[in-house]
């Protein structure tokens, strides 16, 4: 919540108490006068009684439509506290979640079937997942490529940016995961557009 929030929702609360007591005495005062007339004064023990029933039925009248009010601002204010935390916990898992990122159509990111046949024979470094090194056509070897699914080229671990075409992987080699790098998040380039851009 904003400051401004904040203080409207103080000024809220003491106007929302200050009517509660301005209609008790509202009502004591509106009933005094008439069980003093019709009745008589505080001495007769029925005047007490049917002052005190008087009073305080009147006075839940008037109190529960404030009630419903208070409710339903309360309601709202512990919602819009709630946006407001959710949305600081966004904006800071997004900031500190610094997964750079390219947008790559999905059937530009799937290896070649005979790759995928190839991946299926390979053990997985995380379920559902491959950890290799592509080959490409022109002999390059690109570490650290995650393939999801057997299929979709989804991140590659330590570029700056996409320098090679998936349909430009001729041969997979599993990484070696005894020996892996000490994985960054800000190291990772995802392919499928998920995250924050390149800087």
């Amino acid at each position: 919540m904003t400051q401004k929030n904040v203080q409207n929702t103080v000024l809220w609360w003491v106007g929302w108490i200050a009517l509660t007591i301005v209609t008790f005495f509202a009502s004591a005062w509106f009933w005094t006068g008439i069980v003093a007339r019709h009745v008589g004064t505080m001495d007769v023990p029925a005047a007490r009684y049917i002052w005190v029933a008087a009073v305080f039925g009147s006075w839940m009248v008037f109190l529960v439509p404030l009630v419903i009010l208070m409710y339903n601002r309360v309601d709202k204010a512990y919602e819009d506290a709630r946006i407001a935390r959710e949305s600081t916990a966004f904006e800071k898992a997004r900031k500190e979640f610094r997964v750079r990122t390219v947008r790559i159509d999905d059937r530009d990111r799937l290896l070649a079937k005979e790759l995928a046949q190839k991946l299926k024979k390979l053990p997985e470094a995380v379920k559902g997942g491959h950890l290799v090194t592509a080959i490409l056509k022109d002999g390059r070897r690109i570490e650290n490529v995650f393939v999801l699914g057997g299929k979709d080229v989804l991140g590659v671990y330590g570029i700056e940016k996409m320098s090679f075409a998936v349909k430009d992987i001729v041969d997979v080699a599993p990484a070696d995961l005894d020996r892996l790098p000490p994985f960054e998040t800000e190291g990772w380039l995802r392919l499928d557009g998920v995250g924050t851009s390149p800087e």
